[in-house]
């Protein structure tokens, strides 16, 4: 077992521990952490792969309540990813004191210790310490349901409703959704996706919605198309531009203003910027600020 503490009272409680009674279990490793606080899910699954078969951080009152509840969500995450490749017993602990140590039921480690170096990226700690842990896994699920929050999920888009405005793509802040380059289409890549929810938030068509898991395996590494369409041809010209989906919603829309009443300014909306000006240009009928 890896026991992480802080230099302060954390340490000095394990100090009273061993002076007032037998000291820790044989099997528990001490080890001194800046903050405590600092342990993420990278930690706990790296340590637990390369063969700890539990980790606890000693968090003697120091802490702000804030940091325990975030301690407390972490190490929750990382039981729920344990348990469900079949390692038994309770792997993460949060404690107060040393004494709670004592006495704990036998929790089920890893058959063979990883022997990857620690990556400084968190994510592909993650990474190599899940494909570690599958690997020898009693149980090898080919994903793994997270409670709403967690930061590993995929987007789900609404085919039937997204436009391919690619507002979604602009508003990620981990490249986890981009464009389709010459061909309008939305991609995903899994494994760069936190769910902060930009997306969500930001799609006009509320065409988005976040599922938390864990994939298990190459797929989550792997780019996929979300929704792809054929793009939308200037009826004058036949240059490429937008999507037909885009440009049917957006005459839908504007079908019942007063400014597009006309049928020669609905049918522009289906013309490119350079053929709408022309088509503006050498209609007669415009009304134009001359004739105010």
């Amino acid at each position: 077992m890896l026991l992480l503490h802080n230099g302060t009272d954390g340490h000095a409680a394990l100090e009273a521990f061993a002076v007032g009674g037998a000291g820790l279990p044989d099997n528990v490793i001490p080890l001194e952490a800046w903050h405590v606080a600092s342990t993420g899910i990278d930690l706990l699954l790296g340590a637990f792969a390369l063969g700890a078969n539990r980790v606890a951080v000693l968090a003697a009152g120091s802490e702000a309540p804030e940091y325990r509840e975030a301690l407390r969500e972490q190490f929750a995450l990382a039981e729920t990813i344990v348990q469900a490749f079949g390692y038994t017993g309770r792997h993460f602990l949060v404690v107060s004191t040393p004494g709670e140590l004592v006495g704990l039921d036998p929790a089920q480690g890893v058959s063979v210790p990883a022997s990857f170096a620690f990556s400084s990226d968190k994510r592909t700690a993650v990474e190599f310490a899940v494909d570690h842990l599958a690997g020898h896994a009693p149980v090898r699920p080919a994903e793994i349901a997270l409670p709403a929050g967690s930061p590993f999920g995929q987007v789900v888009v609404d085919v039937k409703k997204c436009t391919l405005c690619l507002a979604c793509a602009g508003a990620c802040p981990e490249s986890a959704l981009m464009d389709g380059g010459e061909s309008p289409a939305l991609r995903f890549l899994e494994r760069n996706c936190v769910q902060c929810g930009l997306c969500e938030n930001t799609c006009p068509e509320e065409a988005i919605a976040l599922q938390a898991r864990l994939v298990v395996g190459p797929a989550a590494r792997q780019v996929r198309v979300l929704n792809e369409t054929q793009p939308f041809h200037c009826l004058s010209c036949g240059k490429p531009f937008g999507t037909k989906q885009m440009v049917d919603t957006m005459m839908g829309r504007l079908a019942g203003h007063s400014m597009f009443a006309g049928g020669d300014a609905l049918r522009r909306l289906q013309l490119c910027a350079d053929c709408r000006v022309v088509d503006m240009m050498s209609n007669k009928n415009e009304v134009s600020v001359l004739k105010l």
